[in-house]
């Protein structure tokens, strides 16, 4: 069922995809820290960990293959089938956990399907804030969808990281199940509005050359990519090290969730700060502050000595990353036409993200022998390199330009 283009922004189904977004965005941190402790528990590694980060990572190489394909579909079908199958994955796995040992090329399975369906509910994704906002509400839709996911987020990784110690994994994985099973059906209640599928008039590989020559005609859409490629390889260790950094600081998987939880509370403060701000806000040195500062505090994590420490500076590395994720998107919301969002978001998303699995997967075998300090200091530097690189890029790109009312 389809309606009309929207008029204001907390119309009903803005609202339906905000909730649910966020309730699924608590499942999915409580399953993130069950997954990481329960690879963890059964290795002692943080080379085993690296492996499942990277298999979840690796099929997102696939994603401007099905980013063409989206965008020749009615959105509401990747989405709902997106979650419908990311619940069956999580349940299964918890279930299975709940009832004893799951080996870990089992975790190892399940974190390369799960990323295999994210390579395709992702282009999926992307667009749909677009499509049920008007176009001069973008910056406070951003804001608040990114503020309430990490909001969510937040609450699951603190509260997660006491769930776990007490009980196991198990429980938290079949809740992120449910919550998958939850976002299916608030979905069917979305009604997107009233569109014709241009990309399917054409081939699937004429669709997928024509978002590749697309984004050729952009030095940001060029740049973007290249940029998150090398700040998210730096940071993709990241995650692999802490389980095991905060065990050996003696406050274990308390210690980790709460980090993640701290990050996550700058992040919300970050991005609901961008919402109010709305239009006023400048994107383009926003982004630049933002990676430059992510930058700064990566570094300066380098040097702590106590888990205090490293929860100080995880408030500001959360400030940091939602100034330059709001920035980012709303760029990105700006620059690209409706009709390409599944095609060049997936071409951008794949090319940002392809160094992180490789990252992960080169340093497993050295992760528990290279001194923690040494591998979070080249990060911070590397990412601060990529906030001068990104200055440049957005120096050449001319100023965005408008678009009519975004169609499904």
């Amino acid at each position: 069922m389809t309606t009309t283009a929207p008029t204001t922004l907390w119309n009903r189904n803005f609202v339906i995809w905000w909730l649910g977004s966020a309730q699924s965005a608590l499942g999915s941190a409580l399953a993130g820290i069950a997954t990481s402790f329960l690879v963890l528990g059964q290795t002692g590694s943080a080379g085993a960990m690296g492996v499942n980060l990277a298999l979840a990572l690796l099929p997102a190489l696939l994603s401007p293959l099905f980013g063409a394909l989206v965008d020749r579909l009615p959105v509401k079908l990747p989405l709902i089938t997106g979650n419908l199958l990311r619940a069956a994955l999580q349940l299964g796995v918890g279930v299975w956990a709940l009832h004893g040992h799951v080996p870990v090329e089992v975790l190892h399975g399940a974190a390369l399907l799960t990323g295999l369906v994210g390579a395709f509910y992702g282009p999926a994704s992307m667009g749909v804030t677009p499509r049920l906002i008007p176009p001069n509400q973008l910056q406070r839709a951003g804001g608040l969808m990114q503020g309430s996911a990490q909001t969510m987020q937040m609450l699951g990784l603190v509260g997660g990281g006491l769930l776990i110690s007490q009980v196991g994994s198990a429980p938290a994985l079949i809740l992120d199940g449910l919550s998958f099973l939850i976002f299916s059906a608030l979905l069917m209640l979305v009604r997107f509005p009233t569109h014709t599928a241009q990309g399917a008039k054409e081939s699937f590989w004429a669709s997928f050359v024509g978002g590749l020559r697309y984004v050729r005609r952009s030095p940001m859409l060029i740049g973007l990519p290249l940029t998150a490629l090398l700040v998210n390889a730096a940071l993709a260790p990241m995650e692999m090290l802490l389980p095991k950094r905060m065990l050996a600081l003696g406050v274990g998987a308390a210690g980790y969730g709460l980090f993640f939880g701290i990050l996550l509370g700058g992040m919300v403060v970050g991005s609901l700060g961008l919402a109010w701000l709305g239009e006023r806000a400048r994107p383009r040195v926003l982004s630049v502050l933002g990676l430059g500062g992510l930058g700064l505090s990566v570094l300066a994590l380098s040097f702590t000595q106590t888990a205090l420490q490293m929860h100080v500076l995880a408030a500001w590395m959360g400030l940091a990353t939602a100034t330059t994720n709001v920035s980012i998107a709303v760029l990105f919301q700006q620059r690209v036409q409706p009709e390409y969002y599944g095609r060049v978001g997936s071409l951008l998303n794949m090319v940002a993200t392809a160094g992180m699995p490789l990252t992960l997967l080169a340093l497993a075998p050295l992760a528990d022998q290279l001194p923690f300090a040494l591998i979070i200091g080249m990060a911070g530097a590397v990412t601060v390199l990529g906030a001068l690189a990104w200055t440049g890029v957005l120096r050449r790109e001319p100023p965005p330009i408008s678009h009519p009312p975004v169609p499904a």
